[in-house]
């Protein structure tokens, strides 16, 4: 039987807000990245009975090739907190394997894409499904997400308890529609994906910018062929939307790089679908090697809400 829909979720998005909590070690390895994330996991499946979770992990991006400096930032280590930043990275890196483990012996599908990131996968997917008529939720703290958003598709923040569907989209965003949320983004910038804003409008701008003219290709017919509108009269990074051809070119630029639809996005390459090997027995034993005693305690209510655990056999706890 095909399931009612889809839990998304964006597996670097928890496993770095969770690796980013309270430390629990064993020795000296630290699991907090693991442990939250299992107990993220669980709980989207008992809130979203009806629904398959996929996880959906990061690969190499292709927007390097639009932008040398794509996420650039994120590598940077020089000063104090970037260090420490590269630090926390390092030690989460290490959690991700025991991660990947559990959610296979837990039955979780896995999605990965040796040029994608989890964004474009979880477009891909989301586009799909809700073409079924399936309801999609997409679990994650990224807000780039927010541009899938639709009549059969959610946005679920977990960490923030932060739900957004179409009907509180706007008062969420600022904008009305996904497409003006997408533009909002190509005129801000991104600092912490390195994209650079078009002209110094920033989000604020960017969202009155939206608002008052709908969109930047409306804004410009606008200005040049319907001359409803006085240049000059406009402030200075407005007009130079449509009087520095730079500005256009870094505006349709940014489209591509944000836009999680982009006509410039290629086909996966390497696609792998890991549909996981479910297996209580091993999984109790994962959990008590790793020491989750609130998991192992009460195991079988734990795994009730994982449909593919069911009829495996659990390991008896152990002495």
């Amino acid at each position: 039987m095909a399931p009612k829909g889809y839990l998304i979720i964006d597996g670097n998005s928890l496993g770095h807000y969770y690796n980013n909590g309270a430390k629990l070690t064993i020795g000296n390895a630290q699991v907090q990245a693991i442990f939250g994330f299992l107990k993220c996991v669980r709980s989207m499946c008992a809130t979203y009975a009806n629904l398959q979770p996929v996880v959906v992990w990061d690969g190499a991006s292709w927007r390097k090739m639009l932008l040398r400096s794509y996420k650039e930032i994120r590598d940077r280590a020089v000063t104090p907190n970037e260090l420490k930043l590269a630090a926390a990275k390092a030690e989460y890196k290490k959690q991700v394997p025991a991660i990947q483990k559990a959610l296979r012996l837990m039955g979780v599908p896995q999605v990965s894409a040796l040029n994608m990131e989890a964004d474009d996968l979880g477009a891909i997917m989301a586009d799909r499904y809700a073409a079924q008529g399936a309801l999609v939720v997409l679990v994650t703290g990224d807000k780039d997400w927010l541009q899938l958003v639709g009549p059969k598709v959610i946005w679920k923040d977990p960490i923030n308890d932060r739900m957004v569907t179409a009907k509180n989209f706007e008062d969420f965003t600022g904008v009305k529609t996904t497409r003006q949320f997408v533009e909002m983004k190509a005129l801000a910038g991104d600092q912490g994906d390195s994209v650079p804003g078009v002209g110094g409008i920033g989000e604020k701008g960017a969202i009155d910018f939206l608002n008052t003219y709908g969109s930047v290709a409306d804004f410009t017919s606008q200005c040049l062929l319907e001359k409803t509108i006085d240049i000059k009269k406009l402030p200075k990074k407005y007009r130079a939307l449509v009087e520095d051809e730079n500005k256009a070119i870094a505006f349709a630029g940014n489209i591509n790089l944000v836009d999680l639809r982009s006509p410039a996005r290629p086909a996966p390459v390497n696609l792998h679908i890991d549909k996981g090997t479910p297996d209580a027995a091993k999984l109790r034993l994962l959990c008590e090697t790793l020491l989750f005693q609130s998991i192992t305690k009460n195991f079988d209510e734990w795994i009730s809400v994982f449909p593919r655990l069911r009829g495996t056999e659990a390991a008896p706890a152990a002495a």
